[in-house]
Protein backbone atom coordinates (compact mmCIF):
# COMPACT_ATOMS: atom_id res chain seq x y z
CA UNK A 1 0.00 0.00 0.00
CA UNK A 2 2.92 2.30 0.59
CA UNK A 3 4.64 2.13 -2.40
CA UNK A 4 1.14 2.54 -4.36
CA UNK A 5 0.97 5.67 -2.63
CA UNK A 6 4.55 6.62 -3.39
CA UNK A 7 3.96 5.79 -7.16
CA UNK A 8 1.17 7.88 -7.36
CA UNK A 9 2.68 10.40 -5.61
CA UNK A 10 5.53 10.21 -8.27
CA UNK A 11 2.95 10.26 -10.94
CA UNK A 12 0.68 13.23 -9.77
CA UNK A 13 4.22 15.07 -9.50
CA UNK A 14 5.02 14.97 -13.36
CA UNK A 15 0.69 14.51 -14.86
CA UNK A 16 -0.84 17.52 -12.58
CA UNK A 17 1.79 20.49 -13.56
CA UNK A 18 1.02 19.18 -16.86
CA UNK A 19 -2.92 19.22 -16.89
CA UNK A 20 -2.85 21.98 -15.53
CA UNK A 21 -0.25 23.86 -18.49
CA UNK A 22 -2.31 22.41 -20.97
CA UNK A 23 -5.55 24.03 -19.33
CA UNK A 24 -3.90 27.43 -18.93
CA UNK A 25 -2.86 27.40 -22.99
CA UNK A 26 -4.70 24.77 -24.91
CA UNK A 27 -7.24 27.72 -26.13
CA UNK A 28 -4.59 30.74 -25.84
CA UNK A 29 -2.73 29.84 -28.17
CA UNK A 30 -2.47 26.83 -30.37
CA UNK A 31 -0.56 27.58 -33.13
CA UNK A 32 1.00 28.84 -35.35
CA UNK A 33 0.98 25.59 -37.21
CA UNK A 34 3.00 25.90 -40.64
CA UNK A 35 2.00 23.62 -43.40
CA UNK A 36 2.77 23.20 -47.09
CA UNK A 37 2.74 21.57 -49.89
CA UNK A 38 4.65 21.38 -53.62
CA UNK A 39 3.95 19.65 -56.90
CA UNK A 40 6.29 19.51 -59.33
CA UNK A 41 4.56 18.44 -63.05
CA UNK A 42 5.71 16.99 -66.20
CA UNK A 43 3.40 17.84 -69.81
CA UNK A 44 3.35 17.38 -73.03
CA UNK A 45 0.90 17.48 -76.11
CA UNK A 46 0.23 15.43 -79.16
CA UNK A 47 -1.11 16.84 -82.34
CA UNK A 48 -0.39 19.88 -81.91
CA UNK A 49 -0.29 20.37 -85.82
CA UNK A 50 2.15 20.86 -88.49
CA UNK A 51 5.13 23.01 -87.85
CA UNK A 52 5.06 22.88 -84.16
CA UNK A 53 6.82 21.82 -81.67
CA UNK A 54 6.50 19.40 -78.86
CA UNK A 55 8.50 18.52 -75.70
CA UNK A 56 8.37 17.64 -71.78
CA UNK A 57 8.20 20.77 -69.35
CA UNK A 58 8.53 20.18 -66.30
CA UNK A 59 6.71 23.46 -63.57
CA UNK A 60 5.50 23.59 -60.81
CA UNK A 61 2.15 23.36 -60.68
CA UNK A 62 1.32 24.46 -56.91
CA UNK A 63 3.85 25.40 -54.38
CA UNK A 64 1.73 26.55 -51.08
CA UNK A 65 2.99 27.60 -47.76
CA UNK A 66 0.77 28.93 -44.78
CA UNK A 67 -0.01 29.20 -41.27
CA UNK A 68 -3.10 28.74 -39.38
CA UNK A 69 -3.79 28.20 -35.02
CA UNK A 70 -6.40 29.80 -32.72
CA UNK A 71 -5.89 33.06 -31.14
CA UNK A 72 -8.56 32.61 -28.18
CA UNK A 73 -11.33 30.48 -27.88
CA UNK A 74 -13.10 30.32 -30.78
CA UNK A 75 -11.15 32.61 -33.16
CA UNK A 76 -8.79 31.27 -35.33
CA UNK A 77 -6.57 32.40 -37.97
CA UNK A 78 -5.30 31.12 -42.00
CA UNK A 79 -2.76 32.22 -44.16
CA UNK A 80 -1.54 30.82 -47.10
CA UNK A 81 0.72 31.90 -49.91
CA UNK A 82 1.01 30.61 -53.53
CA UNK A 83 4.14 30.23 -56.00
CA UNK A 84 2.45 28.21 -58.58
CA UNK A 85 4.03 27.60 -62.04
CA UNK A 86 7.06 29.08 -60.06
CA UNK A 87 10.30 29.10 -62.46
CA UNK A 88 8.27 28.89 -65.74
CA UNK A 89 8.55 31.57 -68.03
CA UNK A 90 5.53 33.94 -68.57
CA UNK A 91 2.35 31.43 -68.19
CA UNK A 92 3.36 28.34 -66.87
CA UNK A 93 1.75 25.90 -67.92
CA UNK A 94 0.21 26.60 -71.27
CA UNK A 95 -3.20 24.76 -71.95
CA UNK A 96 -2.84 24.93 -76.27
CA UNK A 97 -4.97 27.32 -76.34
CA UNK A 98 -3.44 30.77 -76.08
CA UNK A 99 -3.69 30.88 -72.20
CA UNK A 100 -2.34 29.86 -68.86
CA UNK A 101 -3.61 27.21 -67.09
CA UNK A 102 -5.06 29.61 -63.63
CA UNK A 103 -2.49 31.86 -62.47
CA UNK A 104 0.72 33.71 -63.85
CA UNK A 105 3.81 31.75 -64.23
CA UNK A 106 6.19 32.21 -61.02
CA UNK A 107 4.17 34.95 -59.18
CA UNK A 108 4.16 34.83 -55.59
CA UNK A 109 0.25 35.63 -54.55
CA UNK A 110 -1.37 35.70 -50.98
CA UNK A 111 -3.80 33.26 -51.85
CA UNK A 112 -5.94 33.34 -47.79
CA UNK A 113 -5.65 35.67 -45.08
CA UNK A 114 -8.57 35.14 -42.84
CA UNK A 115 -9.92 34.89 -39.78
CA UNK A 116 -13.00 33.28 -37.74
CA UNK A 117 -15.11 34.00 -35.28
CA UNK A 118 -17.12 31.11 -33.84
CA UNK A 119 -19.23 32.27 -30.70
CA UNK A 120 -21.69 29.25 -31.50
CA UNK A 121 -21.12 26.48 -34.18
CA UNK A 122 -24.36 27.23 -36.05
CA UNK A 123 -22.94 31.08 -36.62
CA UNK A 124 -19.73 31.51 -37.47
CA UNK A 125 -18.19 34.87 -38.93
CA UNK A 126 -15.24 34.30 -41.52
CA UNK A 127 -13.33 37.28 -42.82
CA UNK A 128 -10.46 38.42 -44.60
CA UNK A 129 -9.84 36.75 -48.12
CA UNK A 130 -10.72 33.19 -49.00
CA UNK A 131 -13.23 31.20 -51.13
CA UNK A 132 -16.61 32.68 -52.21
CA UNK A 133 -18.90 29.37 -50.95
CA UNK A 134 -19.66 28.28 -54.90
CA UNK A 135 -18.45 25.08 -55.55
CA UNK A 136 -18.67 21.90 -54.52
CA UNK A 137 -15.53 20.27 -55.03
CA UNK A 138 -13.75 24.08 -55.50
CA UNK A 139 -14.50 24.65 -51.87
CA UNK A 140 -14.34 21.11 -50.35
CA UNK A 141 -11.09 19.22 -51.47
CA UNK A 142 -7.47 21.53 -51.32
CA UNK A 143 -5.27 21.32 -54.07
CA UNK A 144 -3.12 18.54 -52.62
CA UNK A 145 -6.34 16.50 -52.34
CA UNK A 146 -7.65 16.39 -55.48
CA UNK A 147 -8.16 12.77 -57.26
CA UNK A 148 -7.20 14.78 -60.48
CA UNK A 149 -4.32 17.23 -61.49
CA UNK A 150 -6.59 19.80 -62.67
CA UNK A 151 -9.93 21.31 -60.98
CA UNK A 152 -12.58 20.62 -63.72
CA UNK A 153 -13.34 23.84 -66.12
CA UNK A 154 -16.16 24.99 -64.36
CA UNK A 155 -13.65 26.61 -62.21
CA UNK A 156 -13.98 29.82 -64.53
CA UNK A 157 -17.37 29.82 -64.17
CA UNK A 158 -17.12 30.79 -60.57
CA UNK A 159 -16.21 33.52 -58.49
CA UNK A 160 -13.17 32.27 -57.14
CA UNK A 161 -11.69 33.85 -54.24
CA UNK A 162 -12.11 37.66 -52.64
CA UNK A 163 -12.02 39.83 -49.69
CA UNK A 164 -15.56 39.46 -47.86
CA UNK A 165 -17.19 38.66 -45.26
CA UNK A 166 -19.02 35.34 -44.58
CA UNK A 167 -21.41 33.65 -42.09
CA UNK A 168 -21.49 29.53 -42.26
CA UNK A 169 -22.00 26.78 -40.46
CA UNK A 170 -20.74 22.95 -41.61
CA UNK A 171 -23.38 21.04 -39.49
CA UNK A 172 -25.93 23.00 -38.26
CA UNK A 173 -27.07 21.08 -34.57
CA UNK A 174 -25.95 17.63 -35.93
CA UNK A 175 -28.56 18.27 -38.61
CA UNK A 176 -26.50 17.35 -41.55
CA UNK A 177 -27.10 20.58 -43.22
CA UNK A 178 -24.60 23.34 -43.92
CA UNK A 179 -24.70 27.10 -45.37
CA UNK A 180 -22.52 29.67 -46.13
CA UNK A 181 -23.94 33.57 -47.52
CA UNK A 182 -21.64 36.23 -48.21
CA UNK A 183 -20.53 39.10 -49.36
CA UNK A 184 -17.52 40.06 -51.42
CA UNK A 185 -15.46 43.40 -52.52
CA UNK A 186 -15.15 42.66 -56.06
CA UNK A 187 -11.80 44.98 -57.03
CA UNK A 188 -10.67 41.32 -55.42
CA UNK A 189 -11.88 38.77 -57.46
CA UNK A 190 -9.33 36.34 -59.09
CA UNK A 191 -8.42 37.67 -61.88
CA UNK A 192 -9.59 34.10 -64.39
CA UNK A 193 -13.16 34.00 -63.71
CA UNK A 194 -16.17 35.24 -65.44
CA UNK A 195 -16.70 37.57 -62.67
CA UNK A 196 -13.61 39.06 -62.70
CA UNK A 197 -14.77 42.98 -63.97
CA UNK A 198 -11.77 45.24 -63.65
CA UNK A 199 -14.09 47.39 -61.54
CA UNK A 200 -12.35 50.64 -60.00
CA UNK A 201 -12.22 51.87 -56.26
CA UNK A 202 -14.29 54.66 -55.59
CA UNK A 203 -14.01 58.18 -55.48
CA UNK A 204 -11.95 59.74 -51.91
CA UNK A 205 -9.04 60.05 -50.20
CA UNK A 206 -7.85 56.66 -51.95
CA UNK A 207 -8.58 52.84 -52.75
CA UNK A 208 -8.27 51.38 -49.61
CA UNK A 209 -10.97 54.31 -48.27
CA UNK A 210 -14.00 54.24 -50.56
CA UNK A 211 -15.05 51.04 -52.80
CA UNK A 212 -16.91 51.37 -56.03
CA UNK A 213 -20.33 50.01 -54.46
CA UNK A 214 -20.55 46.93 -56.41
CA UNK A 215 -20.19 43.43 -55.18
CA UNK A 216 -20.43 40.09 -55.13
CA UNK A 217 -23.09 37.90 -53.48
CA UNK A 218 -22.61 34.03 -52.91
CA UNK A 219 -24.42 31.85 -50.83
CA UNK A 220 -24.42 27.72 -50.63
CA UNK A 221 -27.09 24.83 -48.51
CA UNK A 222 -25.48 21.69 -48.59
CA UNK A 223 -26.54 18.36 -46.77
CA UNK A 224 -24.61 15.26 -46.07
CA UNK A 225 -24.85 11.74 -44.79
CA UNK A 226 -20.97 11.75 -43.75
CA UNK A 227 -18.56 9.63 -46.61
CA UNK A 228 -21.60 8.32 -48.57
CA UNK A 229 -22.65 11.30 -50.01
CA UNK A 230 -22.79 14.94 -49.49
CA UNK A 231 -24.66 17.21 -51.78
CA UNK A 232 -24.90 20.99 -52.59
CA UNK A 233 -26.58 23.68 -54.32
CA UNK A 234 -24.96 27.26 -54.49
CA UNK A 235 -25.20 30.50 -56.81
CA UNK A 236 -23.51 33.51 -56.40
CA UNK A 237 -24.83 37.20 -58.30
CA UNK A 238 -23.05 40.15 -59.15
CA UNK A 239 -21.53 42.46 -62.10
CA UNK A 240 -19.91 41.65 -65.11
CA UNK A 241 -18.17 44.08 -67.64
CA UNK A 242 -18.95 43.93 -71.24
CA UNK A 243 -17.99 45.97 -74.45
CA UNK A 244 -20.94 47.92 -73.86
CA UNK A 245 -20.87 48.15 -70.00
CA UNK A 246 -21.27 46.75 -66.89
CA UNK A 247 -24.19 43.73 -66.52
CA UNK A 248 -25.78 41.84 -64.34
CA UNK A 249 -24.15 38.34 -64.03
CA UNK A 250 -25.26 35.27 -62.18
CA UNK A 251 -23.87 31.84 -61.67
CA UNK A 252 -25.14 28.87 -59.81
CA UNK A 253 -23.87 25.00 -59.34
CA UNK A 254 -24.93 22.04 -58.24
CA UNK A 255 -22.67 18.92 -57.15
CA UNK A 256 -22.72 15.52 -55.53
CA UNK A 257 -19.42 13.48 -54.03
CA UNK A 258 -19.04 10.35 -51.65
CA UNK A 259 -17.79 7.11 -51.41
CA UNK A 260 -18.40 3.72 -50.28
CA UNK A 261 -15.32 0.73 -49.55
CA UNK A 262 -12.77 2.25 -51.78
CA UNK A 263 -14.98 3.34 -54.33
CA UNK A 264 -15.06 7.01 -54.84
CA UNK A 265 -17.15 9.62 -57.50
CA UNK A 266 -18.53 12.94 -58.18
CA UNK A 267 -20.03 15.05 -60.39
CA UNK A 268 -21.40 18.75 -60.81
CA UNK A 269 -22.97 21.45 -63.18
CA UNK A 270 -21.94 25.29 -63.42
CA UNK A 271 -23.59 27.62 -65.10
CA UNK A 272 -23.29 31.21 -65.88
CA UNK A 273 -25.92 33.96 -67.25
CA UNK A 274 -25.34 38.01 -68.15
CA UNK A 275 -27.46 40.40 -69.15
CA UNK A 276 -25.66 41.14 -72.20
CA UNK A 277 -26.86 40.22 -75.85
CA UNK A 278 -23.03 40.05 -76.86
CA UNK A 279 -22.82 36.41 -75.14
CA UNK A 280 -19.21 37.24 -73.84
CA UNK A 281 -16.91 40.00 -72.64
CA UNK A 282 -14.24 42.22 -74.14
CA UNK A 283 -10.50 42.97 -73.76
CA UNK A 284 -10.68 42.11 -69.96
CA UNK A 285 -7.39 40.40 -69.41
CA UNK A 286 -6.85 37.15 -67.71
CA UNK A 287 -10.85 36.53 -67.65
CA UNK A 288 -12.31 33.81 -68.72
CA UNK A 289 -14.30 36.27 -71.20
CA UNK A 290 -17.29 34.89 -71.43
CA UNK A 291 -20.96 35.68 -69.78
CA UNK A 292 -23.77 32.66 -70.99
CA UNK A 293 -21.80 29.55 -70.49
CA UNK A 294 -21.74 25.76 -68.86
CA UNK A 295 -19.87 23.12 -67.27
CA UNK A 296 -20.53 19.58 -65.97
CA UNK A 297 -18.32 16.94 -65.36
CA UNK A 298 -18.30 13.34 -63.61
CA UNK A 299 -15.81 11.72 -62.33
CA UNK A 300 -15.33 7.72 -60.48
CA UNK A 301 -12.13 6.67 -58.87
CA UNK A 302 -11.36 2.99 -57.31
CA UNK A 303 -8.96 2.75 -54.37
CA UNK A 304 -7.81 -0.88 -54.90
CA UNK A 305 -5.75 -0.99 -51.24
CA UNK A 306 -9.07 0.33 -49.36
CA UNK A 307 -10.73 -2.61 -51.30
CA UNK A 308 -7.91 -4.72 -50.44
CA UNK A 309 -7.08 -5.64 -53.93
CA UNK A 310 -3.54 -4.45 -53.92
CA UNK A 311 -1.21 -4.36 -50.91
CA UNK A 312 -0.02 -0.86 -52.54
CA UNK A 313 -1.95 1.88 -52.49
CA UNK A 314 -3.22 2.72 -55.94
CA UNK A 315 -6.54 4.12 -57.42
CA UNK A 316 -7.37 4.44 -60.92
CA UNK A 317 -9.56 7.63 -61.53
CA UNK A 318 -11.72 8.58 -64.72
CA UNK A 319 -12.90 11.99 -65.65
CA UNK A 320 -15.42 13.57 -68.58
CA UNK A 321 -15.67 17.40 -68.13
CA UNK A 322 -17.69 19.46 -71.08
CA UNK A 323 -17.52 23.59 -70.85
CA UNK A 324 -19.93 25.14 -73.74
CA UNK A 325 -20.27 28.67 -74.32
CA UNK A 326 -23.96 29.52 -75.44
CA UNK A 327 -23.91 30.15 -79.68
CA UNK A 328 -19.88 29.16 -79.72
CA UNK A 329 -17.44 26.35 -79.20
CA UNK A 330 -17.45 23.55 -76.79
CA UNK A 331 -14.28 21.97 -75.21
CA UNK A 332 -14.51 18.57 -74.01
CA UNK A 333 -11.57 16.82 -71.82
CA UNK A 334 -11.89 13.08 -70.88
CA UNK A 335 -8.94 12.27 -68.37
CA UNK A 336 -7.81 8.61 -67.65
CA UNK A 337 -5.51 8.65 -64.59
CA UNK A 338 -4.08 6.47 -61.24
CA UNK A 339 -2.94 7.85 -58.37
CA UNK A 340 -0.10 6.38 -56.02
CA UNK A 341 -0.36 6.97 -52.23
CA UNK A 342 3.48 6.56 -50.91
CA UNK A 343 1.96 6.00 -47.00
CA UNK A 344 -1.61 4.83 -46.99
CA UNK A 345 -2.29 6.16 -43.51
CA UNK A 346 -1.29 9.48 -44.89
CA UNK A 347 -1.90 9.41 -48.32
CA UNK A 348 -1.64 13.07 -49.28
CA UNK A 349 1.91 13.58 -47.71
CA UNK A 350 3.61 12.01 -50.89
CA UNK A 351 1.82 10.93 -53.98
CA UNK A 352 2.18 10.28 -57.37
CA UNK A 353 -0.44 11.36 -60.33
CA UNK A 354 -0.38 10.29 -63.95
CA UNK A 355 -3.15 11.80 -66.22
CA UNK A 356 -3.28 11.23 -69.71
CA UNK A 357 -5.95 13.59 -71.19
CA UNK A 358 -7.69 13.01 -74.26
CA UNK A 359 -9.41 16.72 -75.74
CA UNK A 360 -12.61 16.76 -78.05
CA UNK A 361 -12.80 20.71 -79.76
CA UNK A 362 -15.78 21.62 -81.34
CA UNK A 363 -16.40 24.79 -83.52
CA UNK A 364 -13.27 27.37 -84.35
CA UNK A 365 -11.60 26.01 -81.16
CA UNK A 366 -7.58 25.51 -83.00
CA UNK A 367 -4.26 26.67 -81.96
CA UNK A 368 -4.29 29.94 -80.06
CA UNK A 369 -7.82 30.26 -81.44
CA UNK A 370 -10.14 32.81 -79.51
CA UNK A 371 -12.45 29.79 -78.74
CA UNK A 372 -15.56 32.03 -79.04
CA UNK A 373 -14.35 35.16 -77.14
CA UNK A 374 -12.90 38.17 -78.18
CA UNK A 375 -9.68 38.60 -76.11
CA UNK A 376 -8.34 34.72 -76.81
CA UNK A 377 -9.06 33.68 -73.18
CA UNK A 378 -10.32 29.93 -72.67
CA UNK A 379 -11.60 28.40 -69.34
CA UNK A 380 -8.85 27.21 -67.08
CA UNK A 381 -8.42 23.58 -66.54
CA UNK A 382 -9.14 22.86 -69.86
CA UNK A 383 -6.41 21.56 -72.99
CA UNK A 384 -6.76 21.62 -76.58
CA UNK A 385 -4.63 19.15 -77.20
CA UNK A 386 -4.10 15.36 -75.98
CA UNK A 387 -1.98 15.77 -72.72
CA UNK A 388 0.18 13.57 -70.81
CA UNK A 389 0.88 14.66 -67.03
CA UNK A 390 3.25 13.27 -64.44
CA UNK A 391 3.07 15.05 -61.07
CA UNK A 392 5.12 14.04 -57.47
CA UNK A 393 3.55 16.13 -54.86
CA UNK A 394 5.22 16.18 -50.67
CA UNK A 395 3.94 18.42 -47.81
CA UNK A 396 3.42 18.65 -44.39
Amino acid sequence: MKKNLIALAVAAAFVVPGVAFAADTSNADTGPVLFGYAQITGSQQWGTGPGSSNGLIFGANRIRLGFKGEAAPGVTYFVQGAWDNAGIIGDGLNNGLGSNIATKGGQAQLMDAYINYAPVPFAQLQVGKFKTPEGLEYNSLMGNELPFIFRNMGQSLLPGRSAGAMLHADDVMGTGIGYAVGIFDNTSLDSYTAFSNANTFGGGQGGLLNGNGKYITSAMVSYSLGSLLTAEVSGSMGTAQTIGGGDNLDSWNVGVHGGLMGIHYAAGYTRTNGTSNLGYMGAIPNSVGTVNASDWHADLGANLYQMTLLPLDLEPVVRYDQFHVDGANTLSNTTVGVNYYVNPNNPHAAEIQLNYILATRGGNINNNSSFGYVNGTPPINGVAYNTLMLQFQAGF
